[in-house]
Order: structure tokens, then C-alpha cells, then sequence
């Protein structure tokens, strides 16, 4: 009786073909019909994602920026205790928000700065006719702006310089190796033998492109040294993400992804939001849950949608695209994008995807697939993402 093989197992006529031998279960008997492929190889992101162009001078570092606007609000870095005190300390760094003359609102008290020492400002209590007041460590404060003294000299303003994030390139590099024999040996995949050649469009047309989803999905940047490899990072990247939220396990709801979209709104208005949610079918099904009962039917019905494909929200419409590599390796995370904000890009011109066949001594084929390439994740205030929530069914009402 045949060995049962579990699924994305090495089945048991990928033996390799080494010392001049060649195994005897590479002979066909007796399997009338063979399919190319059962398991799923398709790549949603690369899919929606775009490519751009290499750059004109390669550089190990792939790095993009965007401008930051003046801040306008900061917290508290220490409590106010008393309704006299006539210094206060903000955050940690935030001080360079403010000049001198500064209004600003805490709670329902406003004050004036009048001095500025790194973190710490001095300040004027009780402006306009407000009321001084103690404030707790963390409360916001909204800057409102200089009031300035009529012919006081004018003070200097903070001003911004952006930001920048970064990325590298990782080199991918597929070899298979076949001798002469083992390449015209007909298989049941391969009843015309020329094995070189359908394993280069194996790994050209799914092996490659699925371990660079999965990479998208899940990698983490990694400079390199001269003994390890540079990394490219992916959507786990937590730079590239603004918006995260951590459900701790709790059932995913309309409140969680309505509220990570308004966060989303008020970081980059109604131009620059997210389209897309990229999440796993299990996900994808709770989010059309929320929405089944207000599904209707009549007698005459013979047929249901059970899918919400779209949802038309206060901050614009969201396709949902499920992704089943995701049941596997991220089924509680929601991604909320723009896939055109992402885009893969190789080292140099010379670098993108390549074939060819390594020069040998004996007879034999040694194939290889190879690429260098990074991913650009650009405008990370425009996406969010939500994960750690429940992926058990009967958390659900819908579902369960």
C-alpha cells in the first residue's frame, strides 16, 4: 500500500538524482491521469501591487519620505498640581512644537507660553479670561496659535523637516540540478521528460511569486553583514503601518474597523484614504456577517449572496479581498490600504527576475531563478491594520 503524504509534503517521487544514478521510481507505471496542481499558488498582492522602476544609482538602503505638517497638539510629560504653578512640562521631544506667545488649551483652561527650556515651558495662567486649574500627567494640549504683543519682536516658529523610512533589497535565488538521464526520463508529471524546463516554470510561475507574497506578508527588514543577507520587510514592518490596533483576542467588529478608519481620516483626510482590506476568508466572513441580517428574501428566491464585497462608509468605500495564505500565517490581522502606495523595486535595471543555466562539467543541468529586489511601502499614515482578534467562530453571531 502506498505511503498517504500530507499536503505541501515532498511526495515520493521528488528523490534526487545524484551519482550518475538514476531512482527507479522516476519510471511511469501505471497512473492514467495526472494534475498539474491541486494547491492554490495565486498572489493577491503582487497582484495589486505595482513596480517601479530601479533606481538610477543602486543602493543597498531603498528609502522615501513624505512632509509633515506643524504639529498641533502634544500632551502633558508631568501633572500640573497647583492652579499657580507657572511652569509645565510637556512630552518627551515636544517642546520644539511651540514658540513663544503660544496659545494654548488644556482641559478647559488656556495658557500663554512665555518662555521656552527644552521640555519645559514657561507659562501664563488663566489666559482670556479662563480659569487656572490642576491637570493630570497625559491630559492633551491643543496649541492654538501665537497671540502676539502689539510691536513685540516676533518670535521664531518650529517648522518640520518630514520624514523618511527605509527598506532593503533581498537576493532570492532558486537552482534545481538534473542530469541527462533524469531530464528525458519520462514521469507521470512529465510524460515528455524535459524536466529542466518545467522545473524553471515551476519556480518561475509559483514557486518564486508565493515565497515572495509570503515575504510581503510576514518579513522583517535586516540590514545584513558579510556573512548574513540583507532582508526585505513586509507588512509586519511596524514602521510602514501608522494605524495598529490589538484586539487582545477579543471578537473583530464593525466598532473596531470603523474606528481604526476614522484614526486613518484624521491623520490624512478624505484624498489619501485606504480602499482595500486585504484579510484572510475567515475574516472576510465575519466582516459580511455583520451585514447578513439585513439581507431579505421572498418566497420566490431560489438563490442567495451570502458576500459583502464592498462597504460604503463616512470615510469612503472598502473592497474586501480575501487572502488564503493568510488562514495560515496571519488569520487575525485586517489590512486597511491603498495597494498603489506599494510598489516592489529591484536593486538595478539588471536585477529583476533572471534565468539562465550554470556552466557544469558533466552532463547534466543546473538551472537557476534569481532576482534582487526590495518593497517600497510608501504613506504609512494612510493604511492601518488590526490583528489578535478572535478567529473562533462561535465569537461570532453570524458564524457561529
Amino acid at each position: 500500500m502506498a505511503a498517504t503524504v500530507a499536503s505541501g509534503s515532498m511526495n515520493q517521487y521528488s528523490t534526487a538524482v545524484s551519482g550518475g544514478t538514476t531512482p527507479p521510481d522516476l519510471f511511469i507505471r501505471d497512473v492514467p491521469d495526472w494534475t498539474d496542481k491541486l494547491e492554490r499558488t495565486d498572489v493577491p498582492l503582487q497582484k495589486m501591487f505595482g513596480t517601479a522602476p530601479a533606481p538610477d544609482v543602486p543602493m543597498l538602503k531603498a528609502e522615501w519620505g513624505w512632509g509633515s505638517p506643524d504639529p498641533y497638539t502634544t500632551t502633558l510629560g508631568a501633572s500640573i498640581s497647583s492652579a499657580g504653578a507657572t511652569t509645565c512640562t510637556v512630552a518627551t521631544g515636544t517642546g520644539v512644537y511651540f514658540q513663544i506667545g503660544d496659545r494654548i488649551l488644556i482641559d478647559s483652561e488656556e495658557i500663554r507660553v512665555t518662555g521656552i527650556a527644552s521640555d519645559t515651558l514657561t507659562i501664563t495662567r488663566g489666559f482670556a479670561g479662563t480659569t487656572a486649574a490642576t491637570h493630570n500627567n497625559g491630559s492633551t494640549i491643543i496649541i492654538l496659535g501665537p497671540a502676539v504683543v502689539e510691536s513685540a519682536d516676533d518670535a521664531d516658529s518650529p517648522f518640520t523637516q518630514g520624514e523618511v523610512d527605509y527598506n532593503y533589497h533581498q537576493i532570492m535565488s532558486f537552482t534545481w540540478s538534473l542530469s541527462k538521464r533524469a531530464d528525458v526520463t519520462p514521469t507521470y508529471e512529465h510524460r515528455k521528460g524535459a524536466r529542466a524546463n518545467a522545473e524553471l516554470r515551476k519556480k518561475m510561475e509559483t514557486t518564486a511569486p508565493v515565497r515572495m507574497e509570503l515575504t510581503y506578508l510576514l518579513g522583517q527588514r535586516a540590514q545584513g553583514t558579510s556573512t548574513t543577507p540583507s532582508a526585505m520587510g513586509g507588512l509586519r514592518q511596524s514602521s510602514y503601518i501608522t494605524t495598529q490596533t490589538n484586539l487582545s483576542s477579543a471578537a473583530f467588529t464593525e466598532t473596531n474597523l470603523m474606528d481604526a478608519m476614522q484614526t486613518v481620516n484624521n491623520l490624512v483626510g478624505s484624498s489619501l484614504m485606504p480602499d482595500t482590506i486585504v484579510c484572510s476568508p475567515f475574516m472576510a466572513r465575519v466582516i459580511s456577517s455583520w451585514y447578513n441580517e439585513t439581507r431579505r428574501t421572498t418566497a420566490s428566491d431560489n438563490k442567495i449572496d451570502v458576500r459583502f464585497t464592498e462597504i460604503e462608509t463616512w470615510f469612503g468605500p472598502v473592497k474586501i479581498v480575501p487572502h488564503y495564505l493568510m488562514s495560515t500565517v496571519a488569520n487575525s490581522y485586517v489590512y486597511i490600504m491603498n495597494p498603489e502606495d506599494f510598489k516592489r523595486r529591484p536593486y538595478a535595471s539588471s536585477t529583476g527576475w533572471n534565468t539562465g543555466n550554470y556552466a557544469t562539467q558533466g552532463w547534466k543541468t543546473r538551472g537557476f531563478l534569481r532576482g534582487d529586489h526590495t518593497l517600497i511601502a510608501e504613506r504609512a499614515d494612510a493604511r492601518a491594520v488590526l490583528y489578535g482578534g478572535s478567529t473562533t467562530a462561535g465569537d461570532y453571531a453570524g458564524l457561529s
